[in-house]
């Protein structure tokens, strides 16, 4: 009997002692991949530096924690600043991996720069088992989330999921996208809808499909990012008080990177919307004065005035609502 007792706590010693030690050949690979992947960045002409770099997370993760992070690309005209990164990965599925973001993060564009912070910046990314470590899904969660830009602008979100995953269907290079945000205050609007809307959209929900033009994977975050080729829309819809905006459509990205193509919409108290819109500065009063008129023709035709059933057409870079010029097609990718 004493024998046999023996015999398994050697093995279990013996399991500890081999699992510790693949823990740590697991951790020393992760902190040398972190210094070695940052050089690598700097020798491509990018800025990359992280003020200190620690992993732990024994017996059952390997976690690291980089503090001061900042990552710049020239080239491709962006940077990111986060004053805390959290990787924090399973040590028997290191394809699987928990991202949580803390203090401010800071999103530099060609465009503008952004500053966010918030009580839950969290994602879960999934790759695929393969050196590329190819993207196959990831979620991300957002709660209490503040953003101010650097234009002068600020918004809020209450709470937000982005979802993505590799398109079915055998679409190359494609990715399933749905987004859910409740409470997401926009000042400027917020503003301009006062007596006419809350302070916050309700609800905002977006379900997806993009098309790029070569997978997302570790070589196209070090290189050139992929190009945004087109989206399919299968339902977008917007909830704020008692205005519910409903679309569906395909986009195609022109050679400028304008949105060109159709979506079909639907709003309901559709009047309240070119209400905010013209106190905010966005529509003319002109123009906001021939929408309201020619919309609302429309509307009763199809017998139903609070109702209206429309076409937003992008071509050319310019945006239409029905055959009424409304201003300019969103950029969807730089060309």
């Amino acid at each position: 009997m004493r024998t046999k007792v023996a015999i398994l706590a050697a093995v279990i010693v013996a399991a500890i002692l081999g699992w510790t030690a693949w823990w740590f050949v697991l951790a020393t690979a992760r902190d040398d991949a972190l210094t070695v992947w940052l050089e690598d960045r700097r020798a491509a002409g990018w800025v990359a530096e992280a003020a200190d770099i620690r992993v732990g997370g024994y017996p059952a993760r390997v976690d690291s924690h980089v503090a001061g992070l900042s990552l710049a690309d020239p080239r491709a005209g962006w940077s990111w600043q986060a004053d805390g990164l959290d990787v924090l990965q399973l040590a028997y599925k290191p394809q699987h991996v928990i991202a949580v973001l803390g203090g401010e993060q800071v999103v530099a564009t060609p465009y503008d720069t952004f500053r966010a912070t918030g009580d839950t910046l969290r994602g879960s990314i999934l790759f695929r088992p393969n050196t590329r470590l190819e993207l196959d899904h990831m979620t991300f969660e957002i709660a209490d989330m503040a953003i101010r830009s650097d234009a002068g602008w600020t918004s809020s979100i209450g709470k937000a999921v982005l979802a993505t995953r590799q398109a079915a269907g055998g679409i190359p290079n494609a990715h399933d996208l749905a987004f859910d945000a409740e409470n997401l205050a926009i000042p400027r609007l917020a503003e301009s809808a006062q007596g006419v809307l809350p302070a916050a959209i309700g609800k905002v929900s977006l379900d997806s499909t993009l098309r790029f033009d070569r997978p997302w994977d570790r070589a196209s975050v070090e290189g050139d990012n992929p190009v945004l080729e087109g989206v399919d829309i299968r339902d977008l819809s917007l909830t704020w008080g008692k205005l519910d905006l409903r679309g569906h459509g395909t986009l195609a990205v022109d050679a400028e990177g304008f949105a060109e193509g159709r979506i079909d919409l639907r709003a309901r108290n559709w009047q309240e919307m070119l209400e905010v819109a013209e106190a905010s500065g966005a529509l003319d009063p002109t123009l906001a004065g021939a929408l309201r008129g020619g919309l609302g023709l429309i509307a009763r035709l199809a017998g139903d005035g609070d109702a209206l059933d429309v076409p937003l057409d992008f071509a050319g870079g310019v945006a239409r609502l029905g055959p009424i010029p409304v201003g300019t097609a969103p950029r969807l990718a730089r060309r």
